[in-house]
């Protein structure tokens, strides 16, 4: 796996042996940032279910100011930290081994705000629709943020979650992709 663009672009990332982690495809990950173009540059970033950190490492490398990265998975938190240390990413972004759910309950609590949050959970749990509700409820996302969802096809997001709106969406396969951002932030 490597960084597509950038001050990183190419350089390798680590990730799990095994399918216990499950990175976004180049091709995916290429799409996502060229779908929200220049609003990573200086944007604070979350990715949550962060896997190898792929995608938080991306958007750094094509200048989000900071990162945070959430994993439960003490393996994967593992691989990350290698490669936030490796590519000397440690002054920029933070990861934390935590459920997701309560991580947004501490982050909420904590007046934490984010201009993108990136979620690819587990395809088998179906919790796309959960975790943009908890994200929802928490208000960790700025006004004029947006919601990018890695998700299963089988697992139908709909067109409004809470106080959020699809205003994208782009199959590939046998992912989705799903972009959501503030009802009142529609543009017909």
């Amino acid at each position: 796996m490597r960084i597509t663009a950038g001050e990183l672009k190419n350089r390798k990332i680590k990730s799990r042996e095994g399918r216990e982690t499950r990175p976004t495809l180049e091709r995916i990950k290429e799409a996502i940032f060229s779908i929200i173009g220049d609003k990573v540059e200086k944007a604070i970033f979350l990715d949550l279910y962060s896997g190898t950190g792929n995608i938080a490492i991306e958007a750094l490398s094509r200048g989000a100011a900071r990162a945070v990265m959430i994993e439960e998975d003490k393996e994967a938190l593992r691989i990350i930290i290698e490669n936030v240390n490796s590519l000397q990413l440690d002054g920029r972004c933070r990861a934390y081994k935590n459920d997701v759910f309560r991580a947004l309950e501490i982050l909420g609590r904590k007046n934490e705000k984010f201009d993108i949050i990136f979620l690819d959970p587990p395809y088998k749990e179906n919790i796309s629709l959960e975790t943009i509700e908890k994200i929802c409820e928490s208000s960790v996302l700025r006004e004029d943020g947006i919601i990018i969802s890695e998700h299963s096809t089988y697992e139908k997001l709909p067109d409004s979650i809470g106080e959020f709106v699809k205003y994208d969406e782009r199959d590939y396969n046998k992912k989705v992709v799903s972009f959501y951002r503030f009802g009142d932030k529609v543009r017909g």
